[in-house]
């Protein structure tokens, strides 16, 4: 595989599965390659043929698992009323998603229900991927988004602000602790400013 990986993955379907499987049993870091190759019924040497490194099966799995978040949430975004809407939606579920574990590997020195460094090679696809949501939501509400923005960009920024939020814990309680609302608020005061046009945050609260 290369450096870059394609934006639709195409790969031996059953390594990937068995990937799956195993991270879902065990921490991202204590899985092997020779665990993988034996949950799918191939050689390691089939895997590092067909896969390349560990590094990049553990990036095809996740850019598999985003995708498959992402065309779930989709509908929901464009179903909401405003861009800042579907933003704040955006965040929190995909906070959500890391933390019940489904979208976990990006983190990959994390085990079930941790986190560690964000994936190496991973940004600039998964921004890519958060930049078209973001594209989808201002084409679905024009003028909504400040014009000046990079798609890109913003999906970057987006990611990195999810991963700083469930990296690091506050100083009076633990992150987990937060109810809906608290995130939600902080969604809308810290993070939405930056992207909408007018620059005016709504409260609502769901």
């Amino acid at each position: 595989m290369s450096a870059l990986w394609p934006e639709h993955i195409d790969v031996d379907d059953a390594i990937l599965d068995a990937a799956e499987e195993c991270f879902s049993q065990n921490a991202v870091a204590d899985t092997t390659i020779e665990d993988i190759a034996a949950q799918a019924g191939v050689s390691r040497v089939t895997v590092y043929r067909r896969i390349g490194s560990r590094d990049e099966l553990i990036v095809l799995v996740l850019l598999r698992i985003t995708d498959r978040f992402l065309a779930i949430l989709r509908p929901r975004l464009l179903a909401e009323p405003s861009a800042d809407d579907a933003l704040v939606l955006l965040v929190r579920e995909t906070i959500r998603a890391v933390r019940r574990d489904d979208l976990r590997l990006l983190f990959s020195s994390a085990g079930r229900g941790a986190v560690g460094a964000p994936i190496e090679g991973a940004l600039v696809s998964l921004s890519h991927r958060f930049g078209r949501i973001v594209g989808l939501i201002a084409d679905q509400f024009p003028s909504q988004l400040r014009p000046d923005i990079d798609q890109n960009e913003c999906g970057e920024w987006i990611l990195r602000i999810i991963v700083s939020w469930v990296t690091f814990e506050r100083a009076d309680r633990p992150r987990s602790a937060e109810t809906d609302d608290e995130t939600e608020r902080w969604i809308r005061t810290f993070v939405l400013p930056g992207i909408l046009a007018d620059r005016t945050v709504t409260n609502r609260r769901r």
